[in-house]
């Protein structure tokens, strides 16, 4: 019986903790973003000072402007684009959720995407993206 009733209050705290996680709010091409900005832009900041762009854009829906360099699917199989951010090395990293939409770009578009900053990890990441 006791095994009974911990296992009980075990379930009870497991539903309660997973029903108050609050789930992200689905982007789509007419969602308002909190910023418009274009990559090199948004690369820059994050390189003249990470925390100070973490405060202005990380966990924010934010829309931004560039060109495609690179299409491709990261290790776990997810869709992404890059948009250049500096001539050389660093790109704003766009990843979506449905592979159908990347399927439709070319490197060397220019494109505008909505999605939620997710801060530097060598490239600017975005989740969640849509085309706008």
């Amino acid at each position: 019986m006791k095994n009974f009733l911990s296992g009980l209050a075990l379930l009870f705290f497991i539903v309660i903790a997973f029903g108050s996680v609050d789930e992200a709010p689905k982007i789509t091409p007419e969602t308002l973003p909190n910023v418009e900005i274009t990559a090199p832009q948004l690369y820059q900041a994050y390189q003249a000072n990470e925390i100070a762009a973490d405060e202005k854009y990380k966990d924010k829906i934010i829309q931004v402007s560039g060109r495609i360099r690179d299409i491709g699917n990261d290790l776990m199989d997810n869709p992404y684009i890059t948009l250049v951010g500096d001539q050389y090395f660093g790109d704003v990293q766009c990843f979506f959720n449905e592979k159908s939409v990347v399927a439709n770009l070319s490197k060397g578009q220019q494109i505008t995407v909505l999605g939620i900053c997710d801060g530097l990890m060598i490239n600017v990441l975005l989740n969640d993206c849509v085309v706008k």
